[in-house]
């Protein structure tokens, strides 16, 4: 019975984490001549990122717009940002003073072997 409490404990605990953390994420995949690609957009309470991988060499890039509030006045903004690589490219956004995320949208891409993926993918906080 103790242990059943205990473990009752720490899975609450570790709920209350991840809750304060408050971190969002959305996620795509796909395949291009038989190597995985992956796109993901992910927003916290006063950052955001995107990413886009590829299991080979090829064209991969991500285009992100992270959007925000301003907690004193109410009025919002928007960042963007792209990044290409061979193999992943990835953008970080980070909120301005007296600021909290609101969303981060993103597309991304591959091109490799006369072929093409795309995805869009977004996360609000």
């Amino acid at each position: 019975m103790k242990t059943f409490k205990k473990s009752i404990l720490a899975l609450g605990l570790a709920m209350g984490v991840l809750a304060s953390i408050g971190l969002s994420s959305f996620a795509a995949s796909g395949q291009i001549n038989g190597y995985y690609t992956s796109g993901n957009s992910s927003v916290s309470s006063t950052s955001g990122s995107a990413y886009t991988s590829f299991g080979d060499y090829g064209s991969v890039a991500v285009n992100s717009t992270y959007s925000y509030v301003n907690t004193n006045n109410l009025t919002t903004g928007t960042q963007s940002k792209n990044n290409g690589h061979y193999k992943s490219a990835s953008v970080s956004f980070t909120a301005p003073k007296n600021c909290r995320s609101v969303k981060v949208t993103s597309s991304h891409s591959v091109t490799a072997y006369s072929q093409s993926w795309s995805a869009n993918t977004s996360a609000t906080y």
